[in-house]
């Protein structure tokens, strides 16, 4: 990179807001091998031209508009949260095509939860069960999906957890008693329930859409009111319903041994934001 592109460089990186500008640095920081996150400027010197093009992706993806609905009642997201979140957004797709992974939206729920100063504890390895993160004291699970058949009005948990227990199952009141059991350890670990979802609409298909979603913890509720011999089939497949109609759809794979939750109705969830990115390529068009 000549040292014209590199002083143009420099000159987009001044147009970055605030969190924008302060993960360029950690960017600039890992691929150069420096402990100084702090300089953008003097190790964009230092750095070769491989390090500069990555640089430079990650950047032009910060200048491409991104459209942000925050919800103004999120006790959750709120301007520094939806700035800090922005960015990570962006930074991700100036190296990658496809959505933030799991992995990625724990990373970063966790800086944006940081940056508008709520007190982040990660879970104490990747294997913890059901919960992710602690938040100001509340234990949140965090799931992602860019799955090509979301649902615009509702959610599909494609494994809320592992069920080896499943395949040694031979009755209806052995899946009756374990995930009543798996229920009950869950509820006791969980405080709060959300979703990232990516998708593109069907009327903007160079529009990657990206969704958080809270699930109710208190939707739950309906489940402790089954039956056991609603349990009979060695798949359940169980329709969920409360006093305010669907709540979801619950079933027992044995085949993967995992528990899914479906049919979660978006409209008793609450979306805590929305940020819509242009210019994205693939093929992730919710129906």
């Amino acid at each position: 990179m000549n040292s014209a592109a590199r002083a143009e460089l420099i000159n987009s990186i001044t147009r970055l807001e605030d969190h924008q500008l302060q993960i360029i640095q950690e960017v600039a920081a890992q691929i150069h091998g420096s402990t100084n996150a702090s300089d953008a400027y003097g190790l964009i010197t230092q750095c070769d031209d491989a390090q500069l093009r990555q640089i430079r992706n990650i950047v032009d993806s910060m200048l491409r508009p991104v459209v942000e609905l925050i919800n103004p009642q999120s006790s959750l997201v709120s301007n520094s949260f939806s700035a800090e979140f922005k960015a990570r957004l962006q930074a991700h797709h100036g190296t990658h095509t496809t959505p933030l992974d799991r992995l990625a939206f724990e990373n970063a729920l966790a800086a944006s939860c940081a940056a508008e100063g709520m007190a982040v504890e990660l879970a104490p390895s990747k294997t913890t069960r059901f919960w992710d993160l602690r938040v100001d004291g509340e234990q949140f699970s965090a799931k992602s999906t860019s799955a090509k058949d979301i649902k615009l009005h509702e959610l599909h948990i494609s494994k809320l957890s592992e069920g080896a227990w499943i395949q040694d199952c031979r009755s209806a009141r052995m899946r009756y008693d374990g995930t009543m059991t798996l229920l009950e350890e869950f509820l006791a670990a969980v405080q709060r329930w959300v979703v990232l979802r990516a998708f593109r609409l069907k009327s903007a298909p160079t529009t990657l859409v990206y969704e958080l979603v809270e699930v109710p913890m208190s939707i739950f509720s309906a489940v402790t009111r089954l039956k056991v011999q609603e349990f009979s089939s060695d798949a359940p497949r169980i329709d969920v319903h409360d006093e305010q109609g669907m709540a979801l759809q619950l079933l027992l794979d044995r085949s993967d041994a995992k528990v899914t939750i479906k049919k979660i109705p978006k409209d008793r969830c609450v979306v805590h934001g929305t940020w819509k990115l242009e210019a994205q390529t693939g093929p992730l068009i919710a129906g």
